[in-house]
Formats: C-alpha cells, sequence, structure tokens
C-alpha cells in the first residue's frame, strides 16, 4: 500500500479521514476508496484533485469518479540538526503534519556522530520530514516552520535546511540510515523493515518499532533510561500500568521482559494509535491494552507502573492519587526527571511514602525506580 496523504474541504459532506482511507472495507472494485467531497490526495507518489476517489497503484489511473492524477516528481525536504534530546520533540512536530496510515510517523531521525560544533560529546542527529512540492505541500511546510519557531521558544532549535529532492531519492532516504539499538543488556529496537534481516542473539529481546512515530522511539535519554529501569524491575506475574505510553514502546518491552498483562493509556490519540500499531505488529496484543485516558477509573494496585513524562506532568499525577496505583509490594519508575526538578519529584515520593530503590541518570535527565517503605 502507498503512501496516502488527504486535505478534505471542512465544508465538504463527506471529507474522509485518514483511518477510513486505509480501511480495506471502504475500498471498492478495483482498489478506489469510496468518499466524496472537495479534497486533494497523495499516493505512491501522485496528487490527485477533484471528486475523493483514490487508487494505491502506483501506476498512472484515471477514476471513475473524474479525478485528475498528476505525478509528484519532487519532494520538499526540512532537515533540522539536534541533539538526540530534541530529536523525539522535533521528530513528534514533524509527524503532526506528515502522518501515515496506522500511526506511523512520516518523520526520518538519522543518528550521526559527536556534534562537530557543539558539545563532543554528544550525539547528535538529523531529523527530516518530506512534503510534496506542490502548493498544498509548501503551505504545510510553513505550518511546520512556525511549529519549529514556537518550539524554539521553549528548548533552542536552529534553523531549518529546506531541499528538493527528486521522487527516487524520497523513496529510500528514510529508511537508509537507520540500525538497531541496543539499550541495556537485552533490549534491541529493530526499526520494522529490517526485522528479517537482524541477528537477535538468544538472550536478547527485539522490539520492533517504525522510527519516525510518538514520543518513545529508544532515541531520548528518558526512554533508555526507564527501559533499563524496566530490565531491573520486571517479574513474570507483574500486571503493570504504563501511563503516558507513547509508541507503546515500554508496555511492549515489559510484556517481552516478562510481565502479565499491560493496561497502556494516554491522552493522545495519536500516541494511542500508534501504540495500538505497534503492539499488533509485535505480537503482544493479548497481552497489552491500550486505551485513551491518564490513570484509570477506579484507582486499583498494579505490580509496576511506568511514568515517563515530565517533572510537572509526575507531580499531577502523585496529586491525582499515583500512589494508590502501587500495590503493597509494588514498583514505580517514574523517568523524564530534569535534573533540577528532581527535588520536588522526591518529596512527592517521601509524602507518598515511597524511596528510591535505583537512580540512574544521563545528562540531565534523571529515572528512578520506587517502592513503599
Amino acid at each position: 500500500m502507498g503512501l496516502l496523504r488527504t486535505t478534505a474541504d471542512e465544508n465538504a459532506p463527506y471529507p474522509p479521514t485518514l483511518g477510513e482511507a486505509t480501511h480495506p472495507q471502504n475500498w471498492g472494485a478495483g482498489g478506489y476508496f469510496q468518499g466524496s467531497g472537495n479534497s486533494s490526495c497523495t499516493t505512491d507518489g501522485f496528487r490527485a484533485s477533484g471528486h475523493f476517489a483514490v487508487s494505491f497503484s502506483p501506476v498512472l489511473q484515471s477514476s471513475r469518479e473524474g479525478i485528475l492524477f498528476e505525478r509528484i516528481q519532487s519532494w520538499l525536504e526540512i532537515s533540522v540538526d539536534v541533539s538526540l534530546e530534541l530529536a523525539e520533540a522535533v521528530s513528534e512536530l514533524f509527524n503532526r503534519y506528515t502522518q501515515q496510515p496506522a500511526g506511523r510517523g512520516g518523520a526520518v531521525t538519522q543518528i550521526h556522530g559527536f556534534d562537530p560544533e557543539g558539545d563532543e560529546e554528544r550525539l547528535y542527529a538529523t531529523v527530516s520530514a518530506y512534503l510534496p512540492n506542490s502548493s498544498t505541500g509548501r503551505e504545510t511546510l510553513r505550518q511546520v516552520e512556525i511549529g519549529l519557531g514556537h518550539l524554539s521558544a521553549i528548548m533552542l532549535v536552529p534553523e531549518p535546511t529546506v531541499r528538493e529532492v527528486a521522487e527516487e531519492e524520497w523513496a529510500d532516504k528514510w529508511k537508509e540510515s537507520y540500525q538497531p539499538i541496543q539499550i541495556g543488556q537485552r533490549l534491541l529496537i529493530v526499526p520494522f523493515w529490517l526485522r528479517e534481516t537482524t541477528p537477535v542473539a538468544p538472550e536478547q529481546v527485539a522490539i520492533e518499532l517504525d522510527p519516525g512515530m510518538a514520543f518513545g522511539t529508544g532515541l531520548h535519554p528518558t526512554t533508555r533510561l526507564a527501559l533499563r529501569l524496566l530490565e531491573e524491575a520486571v517479574q513474570p506475574t507483574d500486571i503493570v500500568l504504563d501511563v503516558g505510553t507513547g509508541s507503546g514502546i515500554l508496555s511492549i518491552a515489559a510484556v517481552k521482559l516478562g510481565a502479565a498483562a499491560v493496561l497502556a493509556t494516554d491522552v493522545d490519540e495519536v500516541s494511542i494509535s500508534t501504540a495500538a500499531a505497534n503492539v499488533r505488529h509485535n505480537g503482544v496484543a493479548e497481552r497489552v491494552s491500550v486505551q485513551i485516558g491518564s490513570l484509570p477509573r477506579p484507582p486499583r494496585p498494579f505490580d509496576l507502573v511506568l511514568v515517563n513524562i515530565l517533572p510537572h506532568v509526575i507531580l499531577e499525577l502523585f496529586a491525582n492519587g499515583l500512589r494508590s496505583y502501587v500495590g503493597k509490594q509494588g514498583r514505580l519508575i517514574l523517568s523524564g526527571i530534569i535534573e533540577p526538578h528532581l527535588p520536588n519529584i522526591l518529596d512527592a515520593l517521601q509524602q507518598s511514602e515511597m524511596e528510591v530503590e535505583i537512580s540512574l541518570q544521563e545528562g540531565d535527565w534523571i529515572g528512578v525506580l520506587a517502592r513503599p517503605h
């Protein structure tokens, strides 16, 4: 199936959603998606305008609804060189404008060596996104640049580079630089298209992910810290709660490391879609339940609770009763803690009658494993 983008007139009688357009039950004879409205889309390198009916064939076809297909000859590549700490934030922004079917993002993150112009001890990455070189694509590019400006007001983001790339270059570039990532002692994050060619040792646990998607792909220190702590904490009979699941990486790792079951929650619908897709792709859907929301109601104790979120959200969760979700013999993993905010987190743990058993740090980021007194 080819890449699909849709932009529909908000006044159209039936603006098809991305999910609708990727469901086979909505296709008619010949592979056409059934829908109407004043829309435009791209699929397999073609751009179509008019009454909405899409062919998923890479061969130029005419629609029975009279759509005019225009071959996209080139794409606009927008790229930003950032630290690994910023890579996922920029990738998340790009994915908002380049979302693909089944929750996959359209951003590409290529990890390089040490930053030649910055901190020599820190790796850096190039985050890229690709937009059709059309009026719609250029308008989307403008929105992405505005988003980068807003993000830069919070944390300094370098000016992006924009260039035109040929169709053939676009088709392969987003895959060419990814390699499996080893985290901790056993975990191996594998790009899904490399699953057949990546050797996995008997003691390793492989997690297959699309590297350009929702927050939590193993690039950011907070995700790596949480995974390392998870290796230490998870037990075979554990019932786990993963709050703010993002890509679902912690939930998938938990069950592959032996947990009995996981409830994964997130307030963001894109993250829920991504997590659910990754859970299915990794073959753990029977043991991982993904649902929209935050702390489930009513409260109930879990053997292990995972929270990889920024400090102020962690404190809000404590205020909303996070402690009541940790069983008497349970464990709590907190990551996403920026070093200056650690005292506030430690105070919240103390007030909740919990103590830190393990603390890990990577750069300015800290993750902790805590237990009840």
